[in-house]
């Protein structure tokens, strides 16, 4: 248990990298444009899709150990990769490294997150449901965890001590993996690849796993926008103060006075601080919301199903306020109220996958976030495609956020869907 909720606090941390450090890569040209962030996110969505479709039958095959130690060791050099490109490479140059990166880290965060959900599902097999909702707030520690010492750390050493810092604590987890014992891998009565077959022949599942595929897409959004959002939209800055006019002035005469304006400024350092505090607040909401859902599954036994859609209908409502928002203050209580509201979701969709097929809980849980996953290929991209599409070079993150709260609603419609059949049965 501990070694998963190692690996999942491992996976929050990387997981808030891009929210907290694609503003200084783009600042610095290392990604030119929203176009460049929306492919960036494209490629490590692509990474973490092809994480998800082999985890599952390397964790009911080889083992849940192999799978957390490949997963560790490819965080590790993705993380050496992002250090040497920005510290060794002109930004001119450095794209389609970067993008290289950003595939790798994709597969070695994703079968951290495959290999511990199936690790929890089974020492706890018990209290699956409420046992997950306590691994995952391990994420929403790491996640939040991140964005407050991003800017210590970038006055210290530059963004590349964030990467090498990651890297050494990767280089931990990956110690203590590889000394732990692990429960034996049981053998297998039925086929990984026939399981599966099974599992998308059932509409529960189905359900599930789009659903689960709309909420990934929403939640990931939010935490690889939201700083992007709050340090760009002209509505956000004026009502901190900002003379907008003058940061345009500033980011066409050299992105080196904006990053400037950001790093060293007391006005835009405070309006990056206000933002990256933001993601960290929205990460504690989560964290919350799983602790509390942990509660009502294991001790006050609520029905899975009305807590996912009650949780659906919160983000929904949240997701709306905050991206049409005028104010830094009403995104920062809308995103709070969404990560609440996000909190049961993930955790308790896993567990229900694995209970469809429990002989090859592996795969079932696999699946069903490889599905979920899929969702990165889609969603946050199509914001930073959207923005560019509308806002130009200059982007309009606030219109290309409008997919995420599209996302939010159909998963609502799914989870009531999904509620309504359990009922029926």
């Amino acid at each position: 248990m501990l070694l998963a909720f190692a690996g999942i606090f491992l996976y929050g941390l990387v997981a808030a990298l891009p929210g907290s450090v694609l503003p200084t890569l783009e600042r610095n040209q290392f990604l030119p444009n929203d176009s460049a962030i929306g492919s960036f996110l494209l490629i490590n969505a692509i990474g973490a899709v092809l994480a998800y479709i082999v985890s599952g039958p390397i964790i009911d095959r080889i083992g849940k150990r192999f799978a957390l130690l490949l997963g560790t060791a490819l965080v590790i050099a993705s993380m050496v990769g992002f250090g040497l490109i920005v510290t060794k490479v002109a930004a001119v140059s450095a794209l389609f490294l970067i993008f290289g990166c950003s595939l790798v880290l994709g597969l070695g965060a994703n079968a951290i997150v495959a290999a511990g959900h199936a690790l929890v599902a089974d020492v706890a097999a018990s209290w699956r449901n409420s046992a997950l909702n306590l691994l995952d707030i391990c994420f929403g520690l790491g996640l939040a965890a991140l964005p407050l010492v991003v800017q210590s750390l970038q006055r210290r050493g530059g963004v590349e001590l964030i990467f090498w810092s990651l890297g050494g604590l990767a280089l931990v987890v990956l110690f203590l993996v590889a000394t732990s014992r692990f429960p034996p891998t049981a053998l297998l009565e039925t086929s990984p690849v026939g399981a599966a077959g099974s599992l998308f022949k059932n509409r529960s599942f189905l359900v599930l796993a789009i659903a689960l595929f709309m909420y990934v897409g929403a939640e990931v959004s939010v935490g690889k926008w939201v700083v992007t959002f709050m340090e760009r939209d002209p509505k956000i800055l004026a009502s901190q103060g900002v003379d907008t006019t003058k940061l345009e002035s500033m980011a066409r005469m050299s992105p080196e006075l904006l990053n400037r304006f950001f790093e060293t400024d007391a006005v835009g350092y405070a309006v990056a601080g206000y933002a990256l505090r933001t993601l960290t607040m929205f990460a504690m909401a989560l964290l919350v919301g799983r602790l509390v859902s942990s509660i009502l599954l294991g001790v006050l036994r609520v029905n899975s199903f009305v807590l996912m859609a009650t949780g659906s209908l919160l983000t929904s409502v949240a997701l709306i306020i905050a991206f049409t928002a005028s104010t830094a203050g009403t995104v920062r209580l809308g995103l709070i109220a969404a990560g609440f509201g996000m909190g049961p979701i993930f955790p308790t969709s896993v567990g229900l996958a694995s209970v469809m097929m429990p002989k090859v809980a592996g795969t079932a849980m696999s699946l069903v976030m490889g599905v979920g996953f899929a969702g990165l290929l889609v969603i946050p991209p199509a914001v930073g495609y959207m923005s560019s599409a509308v806002g130009g070079p200059a982007g309009d993150v606030r219109t290309g956020l409008v997919t995420v709260i599209a996302a939010s609603v159909v998963m609502l419609l799914l989870h009531l869907v999904l509620a309504i059949r359990q009922r029926k049965t």
